[in-house]
């Protein structure tokens, strides 16, 4: 007996130990289930044809669709029974029979594991969109092949109950056309807003603010015009009102990338279905079924196209993006490889010329004294070079910056440059600045010295002024260095392509877009103010840190 006991106590004790873990296991599931019945009550909501069998928009099939996308392969079944009761209570609620609502979930679950393993197939890993490449593989699968296969069987859903086989394609299509338009609307914003691969979105108090007047104003527009007289398109008159959601749908894409186009034209969606169904509007078709089969044809090409415009938008921000941070790799080994340089050519060149010194003042005494006038003109070279060395070795790298801090290496340069150049330069510190992170300091530090060199080559001015200034910005500390010189000026032409955003070609030499570079790594603005007489250069830099006391 003891036998069988104990290895009975030992499984229930470890089965009762790994239980929390496996209520975990179906947290997620779960959720799905819950989401998925919201969604059907989201879609009975909008509006239903057909004794509320038929719905334009589904949006259970998406949420089904997008868990599968997102867990391996082997729990897919996991996720599809917790749909089941979900989707037989939300078919319940509508009187469906059960032989349509057993129909109607093998076809919802045929297009979820369709689109799910076409995109998988296709594009392999995460991020699913992001590019028009990526972009244009998702509506291929998920709103041409995936929808129409599935439709095959989803069309015996109202041949099942008060429909006719002879009408079979007509049922057809509206399957077809409520799947794709799902995967078109809402697709997206599930893959775009809840995927942590996608490319992240600097949201700020003022892009929130952005964002939620451009929905209400699309929200109101969608409103007035889907609620607008009907008739218009079948009597061949210009559908202008269907054009005024454009504009919206136009900056949504641009300042919000896919995800703004995604959500506006889930907006668009919803808002014109749910006056389709309720209203006369624009389309003014003999029955409601056509009306909205007009409308879901309308939402399908603007949504297409919006869509890939904005997937277009973000591969183009993203190639930005890669190439500001290879600029910044590029700047970073610059300045790496000039610290190097300047360590060996003060330790081991630096070295190497004092020994040579010495080694001279030794020679001196064993050669003739007709030798002397070359012995000191050889010294005077040799002094000279030392001399040299060390300021190039400090122009690439000074050590003070690393060691004492910016404006002790900032005045010795200063001073320095003036010596070198004849050129005035009048240096303005706060009595207390305080160290800086080390990347802030250099960056500072070599924007002095593209300015500095600039007004030496190019602008003619005897006079420079450097000022540092820190004031506080809602407890933030920022930093202002402003450089001015009184010479000719810059060129607008060289300006305005230092200051845009654009790859336009800048002439070499001025350094202006190693500034702008520079400062974009640490989050810092370039600010240009130039003309004959008078040239001022801003960096301007915010810091996560109060302003030291004087």
């Amino acid at each position: 007996m003891e036998n069988i006991v104990a290895p009975v106590r030992r499984f229930l004790q470890s089965g009762w130990a790994q239980f929390p873990n496996r209520l975990k296991s179906l947290r997620s599931p779960i959720l799905v289930a819950v989401a998925y019945y919201l969604g059907a009550q989201i879609a009975f909501a909008v509006g239903t044809l057909s004794d509320r069998i038929f719905a334009p928009f589904w949006p259970p099939n998406i949420v089904l669709f997008c868990a599968l996308i997102f867990v391996p392969k082997r729990q897919w079944w996991w996720y599809i029974a917790a749909a089941f009761p979900a989707h037989a209570i939300a078919e319940y609620s509508v009187g469906m029979p059960a032989a349509q609502m057993l129909v109607a979930f093998a076809t919802n679950c045929a297009v979820a594991m369709l689109n799910a393993y076409g995109l998988r197939y296709f594009l392999k890993e995460r991020p699913w969109l992001g590019t028009l490449w990526s972009s244009s593989i998702y509506i291929l699968v998920t709103a041409a092949v995936g929808p129409a296969i599935s439709a095959l069987g989803g069309a015996f859903v109202q041949v099942l109950g008060t429909g006719h086989l002879l009408h079979y394609w007509a049922y057809w299509g509206n399957w077809y056309m409520s799947n794709a338009l799902g995967s078109v609307t809402l697709g997206p914003v599930i893959l775009t807003w809840f995927d942590r691969r996608s490319r992240p979105e600097r949201w700020n108090s003022r892009r929130t603010i952005e964002a939620c007047v451009l929905a209400l104003s699309l929200g109101v527009v969608c409103t007035f015009v889907f609620h607008a007289g009907g008739g218009t398109v079948e009597e061949g008159f210009l559908p202008a009102l269907l054009y005024s959601p454009i504009p919206f749908l136009l900056w949504a894409a641009i300042r919000f990338g896919q995800r703004g186009s995604s959500g506006a034209i889930l907006v668009v969606t919803i808002v014109s279905i749910w006056q389709n169904l309720r209203n006369v509007t624009v389309f003014g078709g003999v029955n409601t079924e056509r009306n909205v089969l007009a409308l879901q044809i309308f939402l399908m090409g603007l949504g297409v196209s919006v869509f890939l415009l904005g997937a277009a938008i973000d591969e183009l921000a993203r190639s930005g993006d890669a190439m500001r941070e290879l600029a910044g790799a590029l700047l970073r080994v610059q300045d790496e490889e000039r610290r190097r340089i300047a360590r060996e050519l003060h330790d081991s060149t630096g070295q190497n010329l004092a020994v040579a010194g010495l080694t001279l003042n030794r020679i001196k005494g064993l050669v003739p004294e007709s030798c002397a006038p070359a012995i000191a003109e050889l010294n005077e070279i040799l002094r000279q070079s030392m001399v040299e060395i060390r300021t190039v070795s400090y122009l690439l790298h000074p050590p003070m910056l690393d060691g004492i801090g910016f404006d002790i290496a900032l005045r010795a340069y200063v001073g320095g440059f003036s010596k070198r150049t004849g050129i005035n330069v009048e240096l303005s510190l706060p009595p207390s600045t305080g160290r800086m992170p080390s990347s802030v300091e250099l960056v500072l530090f070599r924007i002095v010295q593209e300015a500095l060199t600039n007004v030496w080559r190019h602008s003619g001015s005897e006079t420079a002024r450097i000022q540092l200034s820190q004031n506080s910005i809602y407890g933030d500390r920022q930093v202002t260095l402003s450089i001015e010189d009184f010479g000719k000026g810059i060129p607008n032409r060289i300006r305005a392509s230092t200051l845009s955003s654009s790859r336009r070609p800048v002439p070499v030499g001025l350094g202006l877009v190693s500034m702008r570079e520079r400062l974009h790594q640490i989050g810092g603005a370039l600010e240009i103010d130039s003309a004959s007489g008078k040239t001022v250069i801003r960096a301007i830099v915010k810091l996560n840190s109060p302003i030291p006391a004087n």
